[in-house]
C-alpha cells in the first residue's frame, strides 16, 4: 500500500509499505488471517499520521490554506480536509486544553464576505493569558457560528467544569450581546474593554472634537492648509511617540486653530496622549539578553 507522507525539501513524499498478511493454521482461530499494523499508517489510510499532524500544525501556526498543503502532499483537498478535521477535533476535545486559561477574549469575524446570509459571521474565543514574565501568547480557542451573546454564552456553558470558575478577566468589544453573556456566565470575571476598541473610540472622539472646532472657527470643513487639519494625524499619536519637531508642530497647530487653547473648552480639554494603556512589562527579549 502507499500513503502520502509529510513534505520534505519542498517535494511530495510517498511511503510504500509492503504489508504482510498472516494466517493462523489453527482451525479454531476466529480471525483466520490478519495484516500488519503500524501507528504511522492507519487502516485504509492514504495519509500518514505524520502528514496529518504536519498539516494540522501548519494550519494552526502558519498563514496557509488546505489547498496549498494538499498540493505539497500530492493529495486531493477533500482527502486532506477529512483527515485534518478529525485530528483538529481530537485536539480541541483533549482534556486539560483549557486548564491554563485565565484571561479570555471574544470578537466577531466575517468569514463570508460575498454573502448576506445569517451565517456569514462567527464568534471567536481567544486565550489572552500572560505567562510569568508578562508576555502574551494569544491562542485561538474555538470558533462558533453566529455573532450574538447567545452563541458566546452557549459556548461557555458547554466547556468543562471548573473552566468558568478559573476565568479572571474577560475582554470584549463594545457589543451588548457579549457583555450580557459575560454577566450571566462569568459572574466572577472582570469585564475589560479590548485595548484596540478603547483606542478606536478615543481617536473617534478626538476627530469629532477637531471637526467641531473646525466648523466653529472656519465655518466649513477642513482644508489642506488649515492648522487643525494639518495636525489631524499628530492628534492620534501619544506624546511618547512624538519627536521634538512634531511636538512643536502640534503646539503651533493648536494655538493657531483652536482659539480656546490655554484653558477654555475645546481641543484643550483633550490630552494629546489620551490612551497610554498600562500593561505588565514583558520579559527580556533576545536582544536584551546579549552580552554587552
Amino acid at each position: 500500500m502507499t500513503a502520502a507522507d509529510a513534505s520534505c525539501f519542498g517535494m511530495s513524499v510517498l511511503v510504500v509499505w509492503l504489508k504482510r498478511v498472516w494466517r493462523c493454521l489453527e482451525s479454531a482461530c476466529p480471525a483466520g488471517t490478519w495484516s500488519e499494523v503500524h501507528e504511522l499508517v492507519g487502516p485504509r489510510a492514504v495519509l500518514t499520521s505524520r502528514a496529518i499532524g504536519w498539516a494540522t500544525d501548519a494550519l494552526a501556526r502558519d498563514d496557509t490554506t488546505v489547498s496549498a498543503l494538499a498540493r505539497h502532499l500530492g493529495v486531493d483537498w477533500h482527502t486532506l480536509w477529512r483527515a485534518v478535521k478529525t485530528e483538529a477535533t481530537a485536539r480541541t476535545t483533549r482534556p486539560g486544553r483549557l486548564s491554563t486559561v485565565r484571561t479570555i477574549g471574544v470578537d466577531e469575524h466575517i468569514w463570508r464576505t460575498l454573502t448576506r446570509s445569517a451565517d456569514r459571521a462567527v464568534t471567536a474565543m481567544v486565550n489572552l493569558t500572560r505567562d510569568d514574565q508578562g508576555t502574551l501568547h494569544a491562542r485561538l480557542l474555538d470558533v462558533v457560528p453566529g455573532r450574538s451573546g447567545t452563541a458566546y454564552a452557549g459556548w461557555l456553558r458547554a466547556q468543562p467544569a471548573g473552566f468558568v470558575a478559573g476565568i479572571e478577566q474577560a475582554a470584549l468589544d463594545p457589543f451588548r450581546g457579549y457583555a450580557n453573556a459575560i454577566r450571566d456566565e462569568l459572574p466572577d470575571a472582570v469585564a475589560v474593554l479590548d485595548a484596540f476598541q478603547v483606542v478606536k473610540l478615543g481617536t473617534q472622539v478626538i476627530d469629532e472634537v477637531r471637526r467641531r472646532e473646525q466648523q466653529s472657527t472656519r465655518h466649513r470643513r477642513g482644508h489642506r492648509d488649515d492648522p487643525l487639519y494639518r495636525i489631524r494625524g499628530l492628534l492620534r499619536h501619544g506624546r511618547e511617540h512624538l519627536t521634538s519637531r512634531q511636538h512643536a508642530r502640534l503646539e503651533a497647530g493648536l494655538q493657531a486653530g483652536d482659539p480656546s487653547w490655554g484653558g477654555q473648552p475645546g481641543l484643550a480639554l483633550l490630552p494629546v496622549a489620551p490612551f497610554r494603556l498600562h500593561r505588565p512589562r514583558p520579559g527580556p527579549g533576545p536582544a536584551d539578553r546579549r552580552e554587552p
